[in-house]
């Protein structure tokens, strides 16, 4: 994601008229990189608030990756890391999501291949390779069940087959997402909110400091 920061800084020039043009542009990238930092830790506050005992690993602020502004570059970026765009991305838009081969691979709540983050763990094709626990396809003699990846429960060392089975994973053609999450709004809310208060406080600085100097 990309936040673009637009303020009426002429509006605020004028209130600072003995401000040498010079600190203007280092104003404007320090007060960018302030409010840059206050979403990193606006984000993880709002999805404890959207989902339900999101897990550490999705709240973390570090996902957040920041791109500072420059006085040559008057633009910051702030993005999600790749693992965590990766699933949040439809809780943020929304939309169908279709498969890249033949099928989407839906983990199971509860399953011994669902990650901490709610996603499919990283090595869960290595599952398929353990033909006595784990089968993809559809159970014999129910037609109707779900395709997937199912596992043969208690199995063990000793005891090559098991009695029961359940679906791990689920092969769907498609999948559906509601919005859940305003990001984008949330984002340009703040900026409106902080964002020419950034650039008093760091012009205000400019002129104290050309002031003593």
């Amino acid at each position: 994601m990309q936040v673009s920061i637009r303020s009426n800084i002429k509006d605020v020039l004028r209130d600072f008229s003995d401000v040498k043009k010079q600190h203007v542009p280092g104003a404007l990238s320090l007060a960018i990189n302030d409010t840059l930092f206050e979403l990193k830790k606006l984000y993880p506050a709002e999805m404890k608030q959207v989902f339900d005992k999101p897990v550490p690993f999705t709240t973390n602020p570090n996902a957040w990756q920041v791109k500072k502004s420059t006085k040559t570059m008057l633009t910051g970026i702030i993005r999600l890391k790749d693992v965590q765009a990766s699933y949040l991305h439809w809780q943020i838009t929304g939309g169908t999501r279709t498969p890249k081969k033949r099928m989407i691979p839906i983990p199971q709540q509860g399953g011994s291949q669902t990650a901490y983050h709610g996603g499919l763990k990283r090595n869960w094709k290595a599952v398929l390779a353990n033909k006595s626990k784990f089968f993809s396809g559809v159970p014999k003699g129910f037609p109707s069940a779900t395709p997937g990846v199912y596992m043969r429960m208690g199995v063990t060392k000793k005891r090559k087959a098991g009695h029961r089975i359940r679906l791990e994973i689920a092969w769907e053609p498609k999948a559906e997402y509601g919005k859940r999450w305003n990001l984008y709004e949330s984002s340009y809310n703040l900026v409106r909110r902080t964002f020419e208060t950034n650039f008093r406080k760091r012009l205000q600085a400019s002129r104290v400091y050309q002031q003593t100097h």
